[in-house]
């Protein structure tokens, strides 16, 4: 059986919207299972991007190699998150926060480069990447400040975040639909 990047997305997406709604409605259960929800979603995202970055290589507009390192870290994270090596829940929410706003700075600042570019990228795919990026990035902001206030409204962020990663794969899945239309 051969994987496609259609059935992937639509999976993902189902996936995580229902993981985000849960957290967002059961704050205690989040708060309990964090560093399991974390590592399978980091890890789910971690083999998601070495397939996809593998599988579109030759597209010379395609930014493969960012992708690439970005499953890397994202499978690095899980190692982390599973070996414990947090010593407290501030630096935990700290590195996740610190890694979303990296996220978010890469798909916002990463383009038109020598690693990447925007050229023979359709206006549409460029605004889906730029308010990816800003989400990114608020999401990862948000994680960073909120232990600070309050550290039962960082969970609900962590719920938010994991649904616009479902919406997010879910609009993939509509680009990917749209490119095979034309």
């Amino acid at each position: 059986m051969k994987l496609n990047l259609k059935s992937i997305f639509l999976s993902l997406g189902i996936f995580y919207v229902l993981i985000g709604a849960l957290g967002i409605s059961s704050v205690g259960f989040f708060n309990k299972n964090i560093e399991y929800i974390l590592s399978t979603i980091l890890f789910l995202n971690g083999v998601y991007h070495l397939f996809y970055s593998t599988t579109n290589r030759k597209d010379p507009y395609f930014h493969w190699g960012i992708v690439l390192a970005e499953g890397v870290i994202e499978l690095i994270s899980v190692a982390v998150i599973i070996l414990n090596t947090f010593t407290n829940e501030l630096f935990f929410t700290s590195y996740i926060g610190i890694l979303l706003c990296l996220k978010g700075l890469i798909l916002i600042l990463g383009r038109d480069n020598k690693l990447t570019s925007w050229e023979n990228t359709k206006a549409k795919i460029k605004i889906i990447v730029i308010i990816k990026g800003l989400l990114h990035f608020l999401f990862g902001s948000l994680i960073i400040t909120l232990p600070l206030l309050t550290d039962k409204a960082v969970y609900i962020v962590f719920g938010w975040y994991i649904l616009f990663l479902g919406i997010h794969f879910l609009t993939e899945e509509y680009i990917n639909i749209k490119k095979s239309d034309d």
